[in-house]
């Protein structure tokens, strides 16, 4: 059904798929995954999508099976190879407004920062976590990058008015969808973190950039930045969907 840099995914029948990871796989690491998306799942039932849920998990050789339900759906990075016109239009709007509900899924939360992972970068405050992911980027960056990498990590950063969950890799192709209605969204974990919810709004929006979703279109991303500007959360000069024109708005740094 499709691979990635983790695993490799099969059909198992109608109602389950077969998550199979690459060699060297951790059994612990798969076990926090699955607490994790059960927990998402058992505090999403409120939206119209779905989320991934894990119902076994098998250790094979230096790999790991792991057993989740069938999510129906069409990857939106697929659909938007086809559909054109108002169908275009509304299926855009709908996986826009699917990121921005994401936040509403609540989990029990003390701290900003990952929700698996490297614990150590949780910080009490998000411009505190924003800062140490940063200094930690850097760490690891290409040294031509460093400079500006680390120049980002003492800018002003607006404290959100409440934690939220963020996805952080919600794209075309991890959004499932049925004609206009987003179905599914999947792969949340390692890039997800407990922080600011406009975070998910940003990365919604400049994930349909050509390199990464190379089926949308320019005119899918003047509408996505219309929407942004709506929502009093775009940068420089855009015009709304009513035609006023809106200037002046700048998002804060987001952690690279």
């Amino acid at each position: 059904m499709g691979s990635g840099g983790e695993a490799c995914v099969y059909s198992l029948g109608s109602t389950h798929v077969l998550r199979l990871t690459r060699p060297g796989a951790s059994f612990s690491d798969a076990q926090a995954r699955a607490r994790l998306l059960n927990a998402i799942m058992s505090n999403a039932r409120h939206l119209d999508f779905l989320t991934p849920e894990v119902l076994a998990i098998h250790k094979i050789g230096e790999r790991i099976a792991v057993i989740e339900r069938t999510l129906s759906g069409v990857p939106l990075s697929k659909l938007l190879e086809i559909v054109s016109g108002l169908e275009r239009v509304r299926l855009i709007q709908n996986y826009l407004d699917a990121a921005a509900s994401t936040s509403s899924i609540i989990l029990p939360a003390t701290s900003f920062g990952p929700i698996m992972g490297d614990g150590a970068l949780r910080r009490d405050f998000w411009r505190d976590y924003a800062k140490a992911r940063i200094l930690s980027s850097a760490r690891h960056c290409p040294e031509d990058l460093r400079a500006a990498v680390l120049a980002q990590a003492d800018r002003p950063m607006d404290e959100p008015s409440a934690p939220a969950l963020v996805h952080l890799d919600y794209f075309p192709a991890n959004v499932l969808a049925e004609g206009e209605r987003i179905t599914a969204v999947l792969d949340f974990g390692a890039s997800s973190v407990i922080g600011d919810a406009r975070f998910e709004l940003w990365s919604a929006v400049a994930y349909l950039d050509a390199e990464i979703s190379p089926a949308a279109t320019d005119a899918d991303r003047q509408q996505a930045q219309s929407w942004l500007a709506d929502a009093g959360l775009m940068m420089g000069s855009v015009q709304r969907n009513d035609g006023s024109l809106l200037t002046g708005l700048s998002p804060p740094t987001m952690p690279p």
